[in-house]
C-alpha cells in the first residue's frame, strides 16, 4: 500500500511538472522593457539613414486637337505669291462634333496675321489680318452685310461653334462662339467671331489651295 501511494504521488508530481513545462513553452516570449527600447532605437536609426524617396512626378501631357483633313497643321509654314510667309504658331479650333474650321495665328513683326481654313477638300485659304475698328460689327449678332474700307461684304455662312485654343499666341475668343464668313464681289474676305457680347473681325484675301505652298514642320518647329 505504501509503495503504491508513493508511486502514485510521484506520478502526479511528475505530471504537474511536465504540465508546467509545456505551458511555459506555449506562452510567447516577450522582450524585457530595456530590450524593447533598444529595438525601437535601432529601428529609428535605420529609418533615419534610409534616403527619402521623392514622389514620382508625372509629366502633364500637352492638350492636343486632331486637325486631320485640314490643308495645314499647327507649326507649318505657309508661303503665298509675292513671298509673304506665315508660321502657324497658334490657332483657335472651331468645332461641332468634330473641328470644322481653324483660325491659325502667325506672329509678325508688324502685325499678327491670321489664316482661316475650313475642313473641306481643296478648301481655300483666307489670308487675314485683325480689324481694328471696334464699331465695325454689332456685338449681339453678326450682321447679314457689312462694309469695310469701301468694300461691301455679304454674309455667306454663320455657325454656332465651340472654340478651343492650341499652340501659342491664339486670342481668347471664349468657349461658345458664332463664326460668320463674309464674301465680296472680288477675292476679299472677312471672318467675324462673336463671343461673350464682343466681336473680333479679320479681313484679307481668299487664296485657292494651289496658290499656297505648305511646308510641313509639325512639332519639331514648335519645340525648337
Amino acid at each position: 500500500m505504501i509503495v503504491t501511494f508513493v508511486v502514485s504521488t510521484t506520478l502526479v508530481l511528475g505530471g504537474m511538472a511536465l504540465g508546467r513545462m509545456i505551458a511555459k513553452s506555449l506562452v510567447p516570449k516577450t522582450d524585457k522593457p530595456e530590450d524593447a527600447l533598444k529595438k525601437d532605437e535601432t529601428k529609428a536609426k535605420e529609418a533615419a539613414q534610409e534616403p527619402v524617396k521623392e514622389p514620382e512626378k508625372k509629366e502633364a501631357k500637352p492638350s492636343t486637337t486632331s486637325l486631320d483633313g485640314f490643308p495645314c497643321q499647327l507649326g507649318d509654314v505657309l508661303t503665298r505669291p509675292g513671298g509673304d510667309e506665315a508660321w502657324l504658331a497658334g490657332a483657335v479650333v472651331f468645332s461641332e462634333d468634330v473641328p470644322v474650321s481653324v483660325l491659325f495665328i502667325a506672329p509678325d513683326a508688324g502685325h499678327d496675321r491670321a489664316i482661316y481654313v475650313r475642313r473641306e477638300p481643296d478648301a481655300p485659304f483666307f489670308w487675314l489680318r485683325p480689324v481694328e475698328e471696334k464699331s465695325l460689327v454689332a456685338a449681339a449678332e453678326p450682321p447679314s452685310a457689312l462694309e469695310h474700307q469701301g468694300v461691301r461684304f455679304e454674309r455667306k455662312r454663320r455657325l454656332p461653334l465651340r472654340a478651343k485654343r492650341i499652340g501659342t499666341g491664339a486670342p481668347d475668343l471664349g468657349e461658345e462662339v458664332l463664326v460668320a464668313e463674309y464674301g465680296s464681289p472680288g477675292t476679299e474676305r472677312m471672318v467675324v467671331v462673336q463671343h461673350g457680347g464682343r466681336a473680333r473681325a479679320f479681313h484679307g484675301d481668299m487664296l485657292e489651295a494651289g496658290m499656297v505652298d505648305v511646308l510641313p514642320s509639325g512639332k519639331s518647329t514648335l519645340d525648337a
